[in-house]
């Protein structure tokens, strides 16, 4: 059963317009074109809690509870959603980029298979890391300038980015065994500019107005699970908003 929370998300776009534009000359719409360089979010829909960073991979987001819960979550639409949720994440970013932002961003295939972007070693991070990649992009998070203007200049790219979605369920009314609960996510956005310097890096949050019902820790999962493709959409405008 679903509820409506009061979440004032309008409020929270105007403010973000003003606030923006008042802080960064920054122009989304005078930006472009754009290279996505990695989409990446976490596996498991942890609770939220005030004590972790909302955009920080905790404990139970380690190698080891990731492959246990990949495992044991078999069943378990919060985990096996998490690819299509990613993928859909890119997907969405590129397309509302275009549609909402009004500029061109290049196509995946043109990026992944670029001399300079083929050429970029993961390093250590390739091994270690934790967090579930749109696609086949990089376990990449940040690039060095002078490969950001050669991956540029062979794309004919102006911007680049980097994108970083957080999926969780947060209570809203009660507890665990008796209460409500409701879909929460986080993105940060990083952006490069076309002299490789990263001029932007911003974080963003939004939970859905729709509550569900949790009883003795059960809850409707395949329900938590269908409100994240629209809190997609309200972070990826909540970005383009605030840098229009």
């Amino acid at each position: 059963m679903k509820k409506s929370v009061s979440l004032m998300l309008t409020g929270a776009l105007l403010s973000a317009l003003f606030t923006g534009c008042a802080s960064t000359s920054f122009s989304i719409a005078e930006s472009g074109p754009y290279a996505i360089m990695s989409v990446s979010s976490n596996v498991n829909v942890p609770y939220y809690s005030e004590e972790v960073r909302d955009d920080e991979y905790g404990t139970e987001d380690g190698l080891i509870s990731n492959a246990v819960n990949k495992f044991l979550g078999k069943n378990n639409p919060e985990i096996i959603s998490a690819e299509d949720r990613v993928n859909l994440a890119s997907d969405r970013l590129k397309a509302l980029l275009e549609e909402n932002g009004g500029v061109e961003v290049i196509d995946y295939d043109k990026v992944i298979e670029s001399q300079q972007y083929s050429s970029i070693r993961e390093g250590l991070i390739g091994f270690t890391d934790v967090k579930l990649r749109a696609y086949d992009y990089k376990a990449i998070d940040s690039i060095g300038s002078k490969k950001a203007r050669l991956l540029m200049k062979e794309t004919n790219a102006k911007n680049l980015i980097f994108a970083t979605f957080t999926f969780k369920k947060r209570i809203v009314k009660g507890s665990k065994l008796s209460g409500q609960i409701c879909a929460y996510a986080a993105a940060n956005f990083s952006v490069y500019d076309e002299r490789g310097k990263n001029i932007i890096n911003d974080d963003f949050e939004v939970q859905s107005a729709e509550t569900i019902e949790i009883s003795k820790l059960s809850y409707d999962k395949d329900e938590l699970v269908e409100l994240f493709p629209d809190l997609i959409d309200q972070l990826i405008n909540q970005f383009i908003v605030k840098y229009m």
